[in-house]
């Protein structure tokens, strides 16, 4: 006997209160006040390593008592922060092996207001984010990945001498067909700090190619007015605080890009995004949550700098590298590029009150009870196993309509992605839509099958749910909460 149950999807990581667009009207002007958006990823360094002192924050006062963090002092070396060592430090969730994978005590040093005083004053007058994790548990490339793409393609670890020519989708393609201008300056054409560069659709573009441009190019364009709507800026070696570089380097780098921006007429109308791209061996006491086997990755320090942030605060939302896609895909009014991006925090709650709840939220309600078939060509051995299918009814309850993105996504008892489809469509006012999904034929075994519905900026419509089958053995039916 083979059962099969429905249950509420409640996700762990991704699934905030349904928010608005920030391009829906602002007190019936129909403007949205946040015209620019500038990511600056610097490199390797975790929440622990940069703020585990910081007032408020979850930091190291929160660490078992068998690690003994300190205060750095001196010359420091480069751990190793290799997709294999991150796995080693994280032990399944222990966060025990820092020590005999990084082979020295340096991974428990921190920094604090002496090192790295600006970070420290950012900190102090805009917003915090102690709850926010790398997408890749790895080094540069898969999370740089993961920045513009929602997905790291499978590539494991940095470049290689032949360095991978990806055919899959960015947010540049929804920067095009959204006429959203945009820049990616970084060091190198292709490289660790530019995944583009490693994106068809980008590298064999030649007017996409045109907007990767070198990491000093930015202040230039800044200066003669041409800055883009969307801009990501990446150091130089030597001032992207990489170990061993000097961490001072590195912080008057990201000074003089903030303070140059502060300066301009850009200002009044911009929010900055300061990261860090991968955890480079420091250690950090909070295990990420495992949404996927790819990620998410360790935490790291991220700070939102803007007239529109929320001043002195620390945001606790749980997010990581693709909540940046998504905090872009909000703003600019894109749909989502993966499953991953889709389902991000958005990072909302870090603007200030009198504008976050201005807008008005979108949403829909399930209909009936969402039916199960299997659509196999040929009888098989196990009926739901072999291309599963999925279908429901979902209502548009609003006095408008509705543009919606669905996601169906078919894991295994693993919890690995097996299949992700996505169906993009228009529910009228007042109106049912039958929304269906067909899974590609799968072997027997334990399966689920998640579908959330968004709108097209990426908002959550209705409650999500999640339907699981044992094509092996019965299974008694239960209601369960269960991350993504």
């Amino acid at each position: 006997m083979k059962l099969l149950y429905f249950a509420p999807l409640f996700l762990l990581m991704v699934m905030p209160a349904a928010q608005p667009s920030l391009a829906m009207t602002l007190n019936g002007s129909g403007s949205n006040p946040i015209k620019h958006v500038v990511v600056l990823f610097q490199e390797n360094h975790t929440f622990d390593n940069y703020f585990g002192t910081f007032p408020g924050a979850n930091g190291l006062g929160h660490a078992p008592s068998t690690v003994h963090p300190y205060h750095i002092t001196g010359l420091i070396s480069d751990l190793c922060h290799s997709t294999l060592c991150a796995h080693a430090d994280y032990n399944n969730g222990k966060m025990d092996g820092f020590l005999q994978a990084e082979g020295s005590k340096q991974t428990f040093g921190y920094y604090d207001a002496r090192d790295i005083p600006y970070y420290w004053d950012l900190a102090r007058n805009y917003t915090l984010f102690d709850n926010y994790f790398t997408s890749a548990m790895g080094p540069s490339l898969p999370n740089h990945l993961y920045l513009v793409a929602g997905q790291d393609a499978g590539v494991p670890d940095s470049v290689n001498p032949h360095p991978p020519d990806l055919k899959i989708n960015s947010i540049v393609d929804s920067f095009s067909a959204s006429k959203v201008s945009w820049g990616y300056y970084s060091p190198y054409t292709m490289g660790n700090e530019n995944a583009l560069g490693a994106i068809s659709s980008v590298s064999t573009n030649v007017t996409r190619m045109a907007d990767l441009k070198l990491s000093g190019a930015f202040l230039k364009d800044l200066q003669e007015g041409n800055m883009p709507s969307v801009s990501y800026v990446m150091a130089n070696d030597g001032e992207n605080e990489h170990s061993p570089y000097d961490l001072g380097v590195g912080q008057a780098w990201t000074k003089s890009i903030i303070s140059a921006i502060q300066a301009s007429s850009y200002w009044s109308s911009t929010v900055i995004l300061l990261t860090w791209d991968d955890y480079g061996g420091w250690y950090d006491h909070v295990a990420p949550p495992q949404v996927d086997k790819y990620g998410l990755g360790f935490r790291v320090p991220l700070l939102m700098i803007s007239p529109f942030a929320k001043q002195g605060h620390i945001d606790h939302t749980l997010s990581d590298h693709t909540s940046l896609m998504k905090f872009i895909e909000r703003v600019f009014d894109l749909a989502p590029v993966t499953h991953r991006d889709a389902t991000a925090s958005d990072l909302m709650g870090a603007l200030n009150t009198n504008i976050n709840s201005q807008y008005a939220a979108d949403s829909f309600s399930m209909q009936g009870t969402p039916s199960f078939s299997n659509l196999a060509a040929a009888p098989a051995l196990d009926a739901y196993a072999n291309s599963p299918a999925v279908s429901f009814g979902y209502l548009n309850n609003q006095n408008h309509s509705q543009n919606a993105v669905f996601y169906a996504t078919l894991r295994n008892s693993f919890n690995q992605t097996l299949q992700v489809i996505r169906t993009v469509t228009v529910v009228p006012e007042g109106k049912t839509i039958q929304v269906s999904f067909t899974f590609k034929n799968q072997p027997s075994g334990v399966y689920s099958i998640n579908v959330i519905a968004m709108t097209s900026k990426g908002v959550a419509l209705s409650v999500p749910f999640r339907l699981l089958l044992d094509s092996t053995e019965a299974i008694q039916p239960i209601i369960s909460h269960v991350a993504r």
